[in-house]
């Protein structure tokens, strides 16, 4: 992808997120279903858990990031749409390697990441803010230096990893979306955060575009837009279900010895 192309696609996503219709992401995870999701979506995201599956990996960092590097290259290739990728918690525990990974990124083609506070070590547990700000602002840097204005979606984990009260975890995400936006994030990601009430309260704490997870009990996008939220993400859900849909398949050839639809495309 030619520089040019590369920062209007910057641009472009940075766009649709300042919109009162929240960018509604059907996460992908590898170039065909990248390409299937761009024939109706205005930007493609990768979930990791999703990525790491399709590759035979655990989620967690546990993707070579060449192979990822990869995958971004061969998606960037093939949809005409803004890219972002869900780099975990940066490819490592400093903010050189935070960086670094990113450079790796920007290079295949990318221009917004998600990178999280909840995973270090290998394990997931809740790192300091001032800690994950300085990856933030490396981060920053980097795409700076290389010229992209890199869409930075900084993941928070208070939620996910149950920090305490629902209350608790949300003067907590709140307290580190502040952080997070002094150092330069563009966005804020909140897994688990599924109380209207609280994602309502939430958006009013916070300067940053808001994105919500979906999982059971989320609201309907609707209800989301009413409140202010301006990323809606499906996370590995639609991996989850074409798997469900692919073994359903599979076990009813097997067991009927009959090809199904399978030769009836239109079906």
């Amino acid at each position: 992808m030619d520089a040019e192309t590369q920062q209007k696609h910057a641009e472009t996503f940075h766009a649709l997120h300042r919109t009162t219709d929240p960018l509604v992401l059907f996460n992908a995870w590898d170039a065909a279903t990248a390409k299937a999701i761009a024939k109706t979506a205005p930007a493609i995201a990768t979930s990791s858990g999703a990525v790491a599956s399709a590759l035979g990996y655990a989620d967690g960092e546990n993707v070579p990031l060449e192979m990822v590097a990869d995958l971004v290259s061969r998606i960037t290739a093939t949809v005409p749409v803004p890219v972002s990728i869900d780099l975990e918690a940066g490819y490592g525990d400093t903010a050189e390697a935070a960086a670094t990974s990113a450079t790796t990124i920007l290079q295949a083609g990318a221009v917004g990441i998600n990178i999280e506070d909840g995973l270090a070590d290998g394990k997931r547990q809740l790192v300091s803010p001032e800690q994950h700000a300085a990856k933030i602002k490396a981060v920053r840097n980097a795409a700076q230096e290389f010229g992209v204005r890199l869409f930075i979606n900084a993941r928070t984990d208070p939620f996910l990893l149950k920090f305490g009260s629902p209350d608790d975890c949300m003067n907590e995400a709140a307290r580190r979306a502040k952080v997070y936006a002094d150092a330069g994030a563009d966005g804020i990601f909140v897994p688990g955060l599924t109380d209207l009430a609280l994602i309502e309260k939430f958006v009013q704490l916070t300067t940053l575009p808001v994105n919500i997870m979906v999982t059971q009990g989320v609201p309907e996008i609707a209800d989301l837009a009413r409140v202010g939220v301006r990323r809606v993400s499906l996370g590995p859900w639609p991996m989850m279900a074409a798997m469900r849909v692919i073994g359903q398949a599979a076990a009813e050839i097997a067991a009927s010895r009959q090809y199904g639809t399978f030769l009836k495309p239109n079906a």
